[in-house]
């Protein structure tokens, strides 16, 4: 069989490590499998065919003709709804109207916090399709029961966790406490906490996050935290594998904990990776995808902030929320707004991971937790859990992704679900996070425009 899996890019990140572990169990089941994508070209020993209109754009049409010609027996197509490239919802149509079996693999959904992609396909309805020769893999239960509850049929819905495959590193003895965070510094990985667990950290205790954010959001972001950390001295290192692009797996050796603060993902390798790596992990859970975990690390849930030490946040409460939700359509009046502010500043506290950064730094600069502090010195005592990883190997990814290739039916009629199914599940107040919510451009926004 011939593979075409087609994503925006390459570059490194968490779709980019499931692209590539996607390649290797593929060719190991003897199938041909080309990669489309705007670049950077891998060696991953396949076809790649370079296409730049692949790449995140709100302009412009994409080449279907040439992806059609490689006459591919499936198309694999990584984030298809996610909204950073406004002509993908037309390229998918032309292609299942042809008769191309696709599997739609959903990382995130642009209806989660998603708002500016959103309104570049306002536009479109069509944009989640039924039909017999299109079904969908998701990497964790709560997407999968999402898209079950919005209409797709049951058996074109595919539980496909992702396979863990960390670099391969030395047994080496840490020389002192390093916590490191392998991942891209972009916002959502909510950078304010990893300075603030600094702040509270035990004496001699070391960070370091791996790379700095990339293309897809407002550099400074990333950069602000790393001026902010200098100010207060803070023991901090960004940006260390983008220094030395091959020292990936030396930071790994030689930390001696991992580390997440991200409020939001759609897998969560840094929850899996650890344990393969037989390192401990602490930081904060996320429930929604760590249900599907074997349960690892010394992890919270939020950290609270009482109400005192953060004035004004309710107004920027409720111009954020308000502007979010009109973005999506979905305006709200002053009763609807007062009853989200009373739910989200229930019992006169604020979790920290839930504040805009400049009140993030706000705390940082003049509040203690003394809670924290004592929490991240027993979490930082705690050894490495040894846990059964065998659900998450190559092996088990290969004959899950084998199975839902072979269930996938012959071209057949093509419906459209009503995007509103989807956005009705995620358009909730409750669900409503600073840090995955457009920068506002008012006085109060809570970060600079």
């Amino acid at each position: 069989m011939t593979i075409l899996i087609v994503h925006y890019h390459l570059r490194s990140g968490g779709v980019t490590r499931v692209i590539e572990s996607q390649v290797k169990v593929l060719q190991d089941m003897r199938h041909r499998v080309i990669i489309a994508s705007s670049g950077p070209v891998e060696d991953w020993d396949c076809e790649c065919h370079l296409i730049p209109e692949l790449d995140y754009s709100n302009a412009g049409t994409i080449p279907v003709d040439q992806l059609l010609a490689v006459d591919a027996d499936l198309w694999i197509i990584h984030n298809p709804t996610l909204g950073l490239n406004r002509a993908f919802p037309g390229m998918i149509e032309t292609a299942e109207e042809s008769g191309t079996r696709i599997l739609m693999q959903i990382h995130d959904f642009v209806e989660d916090g998603r708002s500016a992609n959103y309104q570049l396909l306002a536009g479109r309805k069509r944009l989640y399709p039924d039909a017999p020769h299109v079904h969908y893999a998701t990497i964790n239960r709560r997407d999968l029961k999402i898209l079950k509850k919005a209409g797709v049929p049951e058996s074109r819905c595919h539980f496909l966790p992702n396979a863990v495959n960390p670099p391969s590193i030395r047994e080496t003895t840490s020389q002192g406490t390093l916590v490191f965070y392998p991942v891209r510094g972009i916002r959502r990985k909510n950078i304010g906490e990893l300075c603030l667990l600094a702040a509270h950290a035990p004496a001699g205790t070391r960070f370091a996050i791996a790379l700095r954010a990339g293309s897809e959001e407002p550099s400074y972001l990333h950069d602000d935290w790393v001026r902010f950390s200098k100010e207060k001295d803070l023991p901090i290192e960004f940006d260390v594998v983008g220094k030395d692009p091959h020292s990936f797996p030396q930071w790994l050796e030689r930390a001696s904990h991992l580390v997440t603060t991200s409020i939001s993902e759609g897998f969560g390798l840094t929850f899996l990776d650890p344990a393969f790596l037989k390192k401990p992990l602490i930081g904060r859970d996320l429930p929604e995808v760590t249900s599907d975990f074997v349960p690892y690390g010394t992890l919270y849930q939020k950290i609270p902030v009482p109400l005192k030490h953060l004035e004004g946040l309710e107004t920027t409460y409720r111009e954020q929320l308000s502007q979010t939700m009109s973005a999506y359509g979905r305006p709200m009046n002053d009763l609807d707004l007062d009853q989200a502010w009373e739910k989200f500043s229930a019992d006169g506290e604020v979790d920290f991971g839930n504040l805009p950064e400049n009140f993030q730094r706000r705390i940082i600069s003049h509040v203690h937790l003394p809670d924290l502090a004592k929490w991240l010195a027993h979490a930082l005592a705690q050894p490495a859990q040894d846990v059964d990883t065998s659900p998450w190997t190559l092996g088990t990814y290969a004959e899950t992704l084998r199975k839902t290739i072979v269930s996938i039916g012959e071209p057949g009629p093509v419906e459209w679900i009503p995007r509103e199914r989807v956005l009705d599940q995620f358009l909730q107040p409750a669900r409503f996070h600073f840090l995955r919510s457009r920068l506002m451009v008012s006085g109060n926004s809570p970060t600079r425009p």
